[in-house]
């Protein structure tokens, strides 16, 4: 349904390999917890998913990894389960076969993206 390639918008990104419809299931990603105060190298600070209070969290399963940033995005985080530290992604659009998969990081992201 999804497949990780080079993409247009920022080195790697998730694509459809198929139509997707709104609110399919996407991925279902292990998560990582990182101290919110750790200063991670830029490659990894920008997989960060906010989480906890205390914590933030990194994806570790391929795909989760690599959905690129829109402010119009064609996919959302729909679930957060913090016990087993798994996040699920769902189509927020109809999405056709080829196109990137994008997501909304947060307000911080698009204001620092905007300048």
């Amino acid at each position: 349904m999804v497949e990780v390639k080079q993409s247009l918008v920022h080195g790697k990104g998730v694509f459809a390999t198929r139509n997707i419809r709104k609110g399919e299931l996407l991925a279902t990603c292990d998560m990582a917890l990182i101290h919110v105060n750790e200063n991670l190298p830029e490659v990894l600070a920008t997989l960060q998913f906010p989480w906890i209070e205390e914590y933030d969290a990194i994806c570790i399963s391929d795909v989760g990894s690599f959905f690129n940033h829109s402010n119009e995005p064609t996919a959302e985080v729909s679930k957060r389960d913090f016990e087993n530290l798994i996040q699920t992604f769902v189509a927020k659009t109809d999405i056709e076969k080829g196109t990137e998969i994008t997501i909304y990081y947060n307000d911080a992201f698009q204001e620092f993206v905007s300048k």
